[in-house]
């Protein structure tokens, strides 16, 4: 942490002695010390700051000074948000210091603090209470502007004089909550005390009444302004009028700065801005980034580069070279916004080599960290600065990036490669990413919302993507992708967006969603079931999915078995083929077959009907198995015992070691040493625990061996389930 500015200049021996001596003046000054305080706590001496702030607190209350007591207390609330400890001292602290003063007592007492509110809260409203007296000046949101005319202690009521209602009471508690506090030079004073001067004066001058808004409510972009204005001072018709000459004057007013945008605000300044060697001398004294890039964008609000000299420029270099050093390393997004500051005010490249900066961030890998540690604007402007230096590797670098990018730098990054003609290649990498089915949520929820480029880059349909989205929405997130993750399974629950992915599904991909819908249901962030319930309200006919059949005795027939999504698409593959060529091709070959005569003696016939035979057969154990068996990655499966989803290492007699993976029920690979958990190797070791004896089958019979080790899939297997 970066030491205050105070602790700097005096150094730490000095600077405590300052303090203490303030401590134990008589006339301790409370407000250069809060804010030594402040410095101390924001420079990260927390303790020290705590144990400073206890010591004023015991020394004002020795001499009386009970308000300044709690403007400590106020302060550290600040600090322990959350602490009940502290809660517990500042309410007994808070007893103590009124326990003389029946009318601060009751203020005490309605100030939220036994009730659970934030202390800084508590702090606020006791604040407000303090404040009531005879002749105030208040504001309340429902009421408008009014006049304290009497406070009650015994009653713990304010009585107010509103416009809108007078001799108005409020409890104490109420009114900590509700009221706020304008001085007489406030907008809604000056409109309660005398409202036609008021527009009078927004007729007259209308540049005037937008400055008295300033001062009274801070800045404020037109939207708002014109809100405030409306009410009673301007009429909503007149606003054209009364704004077109109040800009104009405004814009030529050096105390006021209006922004480009619409939506950003208005302000007034407090003295005139000029860009002398005092403003200079100003940067050059800032430590901070923050300070620094603020001091930029206001200096950009006003010059371009061309507009300053060499002394100056050679004084923003001075300040962005010392960030470079003191904090480049440390911080990518500090080091990227001294690079672009550089680079925008033409910098000499013995203080910031901004073009030579460039370079280390044209590979994947480092434009990825810049990109992760600046907003989205600031991407894009970065973006443009390299393309400057180099188009060529910028391009191929963001392009390698884009399926490690989370969903905040995908947007921007994509949209710049579109701009910059380098759709082919983004083009590309999307389709690699569905392709090897490697996608990750950030990349599925920019497609999901943009069907067009799906098709426009040869990706599939909304259907396709279906299906590789709820795998994807199984596994578990952190941070971003979690965001992403949410935002993906919010779209795609939605009426629209479901109803467009199975309406350009086929029948069997259809019945294969829903019943992938089923199997996931509970363990992602999508309602499984309303999707479910929105494809069968549009597809009536798959309702017969949702009933389980049952078998002689009642039970269901259903076995409940997994397998990888691999050998689902497999068998899917295998139905649509069946259904749509094989199916089709016998029909046709018994038409034919008929064609030649006595069908008693017909051979060609009979060997055609037996394929009909088989083929339906072989679609109907096809059907009703991938209604049975739910296709997964095996991710959430346990994985200290043997079952599915597992790895298991074997040791056999002979000092062979083997390793299976043991998968779901139509699974195998004999190359992969994947395994069927319905094989007999897969039946002897479920259940199983390392170190355990077991029989496993052999060649000529069980063969006894050893289980060495227990784990989950490897990341090759894994792939493997998923179909990459």
């Amino acid at each position: 942490m970066e030491k205050s500015r105070r602790i700097a200049a005096m150094g730490e021996d000095q600077f405590e002695e300052w303090f203490l001596a303030g401590v134990a003046s008589e006339t301790m000054p409370v407000d250069d010390m809060l804010g030594a305080l402040r410095e101390l706590r924001q420079a990260g001496l927390k303790e020290q700051s705590d144990s400073w702030a206890e010591l004023m607190e015991e020394s004002l209350a020795e001499r009386g000074r009970t308000e300044d007591v709690v403007r400590v207390l106020r302060m550290r609330a600040d600090w322990h948000v959350g602490d009940a400890g502290f809660r517990a001292y500042c309410e007994k602290k808070i007893v103590w210091l009124y326990r003389n003063d029946p009318l601060r007592k009751k203020f005490s007492a309605n100030m939220g603090i036994a009730k659970g509110l934030p202390l800084p809260e508590c702090f606020r409203r006791l604040d407000v209470l303090q404040r009531l007296a005879a002749g105030v000046l208040c504001l309340d949101k429902t009421w408008g502007v009014g006049i304290v005319k009497n406070v009650d202690a015994f009653y713990e009521r304010v009585t107010i004089d509103f416009d809108k209602k007078r001799a108005h009471e409020m409890s104490f508690a109420y009114a900590a909550e509700a009221l706020q506090f304008v001085d007489e030079d406030h907008l809604l004073a000056r409109k309660n005390r005398d409202a036609a001067a008021l527009i009078v004066l927004a007729g007259s001058q209308p540049a005037e009444v937008v400055k008295i808004a300033l001062r009274s409510y801070g800045p404020l972009p037109v939207a708002r302004l014109q809100d405030i204005l409306s009410d009673g001072i301007v009429k909503p018709e007149d606003w054209k009028a009364f704004w077109d000459p109040a800009r104009k004057a405004l814009k030529d007013d050096p105390l006021v700065v209006i922004p480009a945008k619409r939506t950003e605000p208005i302000t007034l300044l407090d003295k005139e801005m000029t860009y002398d060697a005092q403003w200079f001398a100003g940067l050059t004294s800032e430590r901070t980034p923050e300070g620094v890039f603020a001091r930029l964008e206001e200096l950009e609000d006003s010059l371009t580069p061309q507009e300053l000299d060499e002394v100056c420029r050679r004084a923003v270099g001075e300040r962005l070279a010392f960030l470079m050093l003191g904090f480049g390393d440390k911080d990518v997004g500090i080091r990227v916004q001294v690079i672009l500051a550089a680079w925008k005010w033409n910098v000499p490249a013995e203080q910031v080599n901004w073009a030579g900066e460039a370079t280390r961030f044209l590979s994947p890998a480092s434009l990825l960290s810049a990109a992760a540690a600046i907003s989205s604007r600031r991407l894009e402007e970065f973006l443009r600065f390299l393309v400057q230096q180099d188009r060529t590797k910028t391009v191929e670098a963001l392009t390698a990036a884009l399926p490690a990018m989370t969903l905040n730098v995908l947007n921007p990054a994509v949209s710049f490669l579109l701009e910059e003609g380098a759709e082919a290649a983004c083009a590309s990498v999307f389709k690699e990413q569905i392709g090897m089915r490697k996608a990750g949520v950030e990349t599925l929820f920019w497609l999901a919302k943009r069907p067009d480029r799906m098709a426009a880059w040869g990706l599939g349909t909304l259907g396709d993507l279906a299906f590789h989205i709820i795998p994807a929405l199984e596994h578990t997130y952190n941070f971003e992708r979690l965001k992403a993750a949410n935002q993906l399974a919010e779209l795609v629950q939605q009426k629209v967006w479901i109803e467009a992915a199975v309406d350009s599904m086929n029948d069997i991909q259809r019945s294969s969603f829903v019943r992938s819908l089923r199997a996931v249901m509970g363990r992602i962030p999508a309602d499984a079931q309303t999707m479910i319930g929105r494809i069968v309200i549009r597809y009536p006919e798959l309702a017969s999915l949702l009933v389980e059949k049952k078998d002689d005795q009642g039970e269901s027939s259903a076995s409940g078995g997994f397998t990888s999504w691999r050998m689902v698409r497999r068998r899917q593959q295998q139905l649509e083929k069946l259904v749509n060529e094989d199916i089709p091709k016998n029909s046709r070959d018994i038409g034919v077959a008929r064609s030649y005569g006595d069908l008693r003696e017909n051979f060609e016939y009979k060997t055609a009907k037996e394929q009909q035979s088989i083929l339906l057969r072989r679609r109907e154990e096809i059907e009703q198995g991938l209604k049975d068996i739910q296709g997964t990655d095996f991710s959430a499966f346990q994985t200290d015992v043997v079952g599915m989803g597992t790895s298991v290492r074997l040791q056999f007699p002979d000092g062979r070691i083997q390793q299976f993976h043991i998968l779901g029920e139509w699974d195998q690979d004999t190359e992969l040493g994947i395994i069927s958990c319905g094989s007999r190797m897969g039946k002897a070791l479920m259940g199983r625990l390392a170190a355990e004896e077991v029989q496993v089958p052999g060649e000529t019979g069980e063969v006894p061996c050893r289980i060495i080790e227990v784990t989950g899939l490897p990341a090759a297997i894994k792939d493997w389930a998923k179909g990459s």
